[in-house]
């Protein structure tokens, strides 16, 4: 005997009932990211406590394979929402409860993750109170023994071979080992980067992207050798745990002038003396730049050719403002101008031996 369409049992409760662990897993991820935590209860619970933990969980997976995760993550995300969205006209119903079911999961695992695994980073110490220096501008003295300093790494290291992967696993060992000696903690660091194709995110004004969700780091493969380890350095610093961009590239030229390996010591020296010549006059930016090794002055160069080869105007506006947008809203006020701060820190760390 069949039943009457008024006697079939209701699915709607069964399925709010299914729905109340996603949503209170995106509720809570969404506190953790949008609260404006202590730094100290941070600095205590995540960056000493649960980021090193995440960190030698995900840096073996992430450097097991030679391809993006992260992407090959993203695409299967969305080929599902398009076969759910597709579906047949007579599995319409289907297509619509699949939908209802995997969505709030998805958005739960995003928003959590982000808050567990990078967001929280925002809110730890900052670099220069963990190297216990002034945040505040140098004085020309300490700019003019920062800038002999870094020369004479680079001049010492400017007979380096080209850049190759084992140097950026020698990057990764100097950003771990470096983190080390900044914070006492030991995190696990990616011993690869992902390579995107050339322009992939020169075309925006970026050079590298880290995955906040996996701690995956990628570079564009647009960029010349130099300026591509260099890249590499940022993003791997990233993945120890410092997401403030200042700090982070401040950190990873400090890893890389003390990196045994010299084509990191050359890349990471290189790009600390442009971002020098970059905050000074025109007289004493264009002396800078002319004392530099022959090959420093090509490579740099190179990186300028490479910017006007792939640069797309409105794109790079468009995204440097959404980025800048992000930045605000995880707390960094400086929004896209808090690159530059790491040339301070930099100087301050050089000229009070927190080299």
């Amino acid at each position: 005997m069949s039943r009457r369409p008024h006697d079939r049992p209701s699915r709607e409760p069964r399925e709010r009932g299914g729905l109340a662990l996603p949503l209170t897993l995106l509720g809570v991820g969404a506190v953790l990211a949008l609260v404006p935590w202590p730094t100290p209860w941070v600095e205590a619970a995540f960056a000493r406590g649960l980021f090193p933990v995440t960190s030698h969980i995900l840096a073996p997976v992430v450097g097991a394979v030679p391809f993006s995760l992260t992407g090959a993550l993203a695409a299967t995300l969305v080929a599902a929402a398009l076969a759910t969205l597709l579906t047949p006209r007579g599995r319409a119903s289907f297509g619509r409860r699949l939908l209802r079911r995997w969505l709030p999961w998805t958005l739960a695992v995003l928003v959590l993750g982000f808050s567990l695994v990078w967001g929280l980073a925002y809110r730890r110490d900052t670099l220069a109170a963990l190297l216990a220096i002034p945040a505040t501008a140098p004085t020309q003295q300490q700019v003019s023994v920062a800038q002999r300093e870094l020369l004479a790494v680079l001049v010492g290291a400017a007979g380096s071979s080209p850049p190759g992967p084992a140097d950026v696993a020698a990057a990764s060992r100097c950003v771990a080992a470096e983190v080390a000696r900044v914070t006492g903690v030991r995190v696990a660091v990616p011993r690869r980067v992902k390579l995107l194709p050339p322009g992939t995110l020169l075309r925006a004004g970026f050079a590298g992207v880290t995955s906040p969700w996996l701690l995956e780091p990628h570079v564009d493969a647009g960029l010349p050798p130099a300026a591509r380890l260099a890249t590499a350095t940022h993003e791997l610093t990233h993945t120890a745990g410092f997401a403030r961009e200042a700090d982070t590239d401040a950190l990873a030229v400090l890893a890389g002038i003390r990196c045994q390996d010299p084509a990191v010591r050359y890349a990471l020296a290189l790009h600390a003396l442009a971002g020098l010549a970059g905050g000074m006059p025109p007289r004493a930016s264009a002396a800078l730049l002319t004392s530099l090794p022959p090959r420093a002055r090509q490579d740099l160069r190179a990186l300028d050719a490479a910017a006007v080869r792939y640069r797309v105007a409105w794109l790079q506006h468009a995204a440097t403002a959404a980025y800048g947008s992000y930045l605000r809203s995880r707390g960094v006020r400086a929004g896209m101008a808090d690159y530059g701060r790491a040339i301070t820190l930099v100087v301050q760390a050089l000229s009070h031996g927190r080299r």
